[in-house]
């Protein structure tokens, strides 16, 4: 939580709170002489909406907070999927992400249930997991044909025309939702998409990026990418 909502979010519940308890205690006591108007009155102006709105603050932080942590964990397994050639364990998961082994293994199991995984033991006695990063099937994703019919003609690196066609594609992995616009700024210079078609390209990761470019054009777009956060994956056709 930020020092800002920390602050805001304890300011306002140290005074609703204790408005309520004592204007409650008020309307509820049959003996109370004050008058009971004023008392309910004070309840909802000074303490329910106050405390409510602290409430808020802290919900709304932890949403942010959560979603803040499911990206970095989405950045950090594709990184290490990447780096391994499709291969991951759950020790070197954890080492990376500080979670536990059970937390780390339990996140592993859920990807590869995602993406049909393998599982596979190495000459030492090691489990790691298996992940075909050339067959990778997302829900609505499409064939590899169709996701390349789907992507723009024009194809630009920060507005440098590409000369010559190859055979390299770049993966937009995941893009940390802290670095989203920055993503969406770039994501249109390197593809001539409009702003809407950018930020669902974005929302869509892992998707394909650029097809059939040269691996120099390539490798630039995957520094680029990742200089603002984002995990990029180039493969060979």
């Amino acid at each position: 939580m930020k020092l800002f909502t920390k602050i805001a979010a304890g300011i306002l519940l140290g005074i609703g709170l204790p408005i309520i308890l004592l204007e409650a205690t008020n309307l509820a006591n049959p003996k109370s002489t004050s008058d009971k108007q004023i008392a309910a009155i004070a309840l909802c102006l000074f303490g329910l909406v106050p405390s409510s709105l602290g409430g808020l603050l802290i919900w709304n932080d932890r949403r942010r907070s959560e979603q803040e942590e499911h990206d970095r964990l989405q950045t950090t397994f594709f990184q290490l999927l990447k780096q391994g050639n499709g291969r991951i364990t759950a020790l070197g998961f954890a080492m990376e992400t500080g979670l536990t082994g059970a937390l780390a293994k339990a996140y592993l199991d859920e990807r590869a249930n995602e993406f049909s995984a393998n599982f596979d033991v190495d000459d030492e006695g090691n489990m790691f997991y298996r992940f075909n990063l050339a067959g990778v099937s997302l829900p609505g994703s499409g064939s590899k044909t169709q996701q390349k019919a789907n992507l723009p003609q024009q194809r630009l690196v920060v507005g440098q025309p590409i000369a010559n066609q190859g055979n390299f594609d770049v993966i937009l992995e995941a893009v940390p939702g802290v670095h989203k616009i920055a993503a969406i700024k770039l994501v249109r210079g390197l593809t001539g998409l409009g702003l809407k078609d950018a930020k669902e390209l974005i929302e869509a990761a892992p998707t394909p990026l650029l097809v059939g470019v040269s691996e120099a054009i390539a490798q630039q777009c995957k520094k680029q990418l990742e200089a603002i956060g984002a995990a990029v994956m180039v493969i060979e056709n």
